[in-house]
């Protein structure tokens, strides 16, 4: 089996990241958005004996994880949604696909460059995950977890805007289609789906299992049901994991293969 970094597209498309000089306004946004808040807690929360707020290790936490699991799963989408699209506009998709790589090999190479740069943008977390460990916040273990579910979440993501960036001739009509399928995903389909279930729901055993269906699947709900204990003891909480990772597995292999017909389509 052959290793999925030894890719030339991959490590093309790593050198072309590293050499653009304003990526660290990003980094610094990723950063300060966390300290900013984390701040703020301190500054609103701190008693008058000087000692911090029992609860302050679970807010920077909860700031961490949440804010940090949005932004990535927004950001791996929009950085993967010009991979392809912009080959195109740059008249160097030719090239691309006429080399002796394989169509796959190429959707591949793409969609780990762009994952890469969020993974890194994701490691910029962990300090603040730390200082909420110390102060009292969740186990490290399952700071840990929900870490790593919110780069599988963004992992999807990208994954489905690289398909739709091999479907687009245009970067700007991949973004905004790009951008109407995660409205689609988070806003409509849950909305949709609890009203449709509200009008048949049956008790409370039902209740639960239509509930893991209509919100489980969501980039961030993983993560609520680690910091909430099981959602607060509510029965079949566990299935929220099976839902969201095959959710989410589900749309990374679509998206691939979207992205691998698109490059297959481009005939020279």
């Amino acid at each position: 089996m052959k290793n999925p970094f030894d890719n030339p597209v991959y490590w093309l498309d790593s050198r072309t990241r590293v050499r653009e000089r304003r990526l660290w306004v990003l980094a610094a946004f990723f950063l300060a958005v966390p300290l900013a808040i984390s701040l703020l807690l301190l500054v609103t929360l701190v008693k008058p004996d000087d000692s911090p707020f029992p609860g302050i290790g679970m807010m920077i936490a909860g700031v961490a994880i949440y804010s940090h699991g949005a932004l990535l799963a927004l950001l791996s989408a929009l950085g993967a949604a010009q991979r392809i699209s912009q080959e195109r506009e740059r008249r160097t998709l030719p090239a691309l696909v006429n080399s002796p790589l394989e169509a796959r090999r190429i959707a591949d190479g793409k969609l780990l460059g762009a994952w890469r740069f969020t993974a890194w943008l994701a490691c910029l977390t962990l300090p603040f995950l730390a200082v909420a460990t110390l102060w009292g916040g969740l186990s490290a273990g399952r700071l840990l977890a929900a870490w790593a579910l919110n780069l599988a979440a963004a992992f999807a993501t990208a994954s489905l805007a690289l398909g739709l960036s091999g479907l687009f001739g245009r970067s700007l009509s991949a973004y905004l289609a790009t951008g109407a399928a995660l409205f689609l995903w988070c806003a409509v389909v849950p909305v949709v789906a609890l009203i449709a279930f509200q009008s048949s729901m049956a008790g409370s055993v039902s209740e639960a299992i239509g509930l893991s269906f209509i919100a489980y699947h969501l980039p961030l709900a993983p993560q609520v049901w680690l910091f909430t204990g099981g959602f607060d003891g509510q029965p079949f909480g566990w299935v929220v994991f099976p839902v969201a990772l095959g959710t989410w597995t589900v749309i990374a292999v679509l998206g691939r293969a979207l992205a691998v017909r698109g490059l297959r389509r481009e005939v020279y």
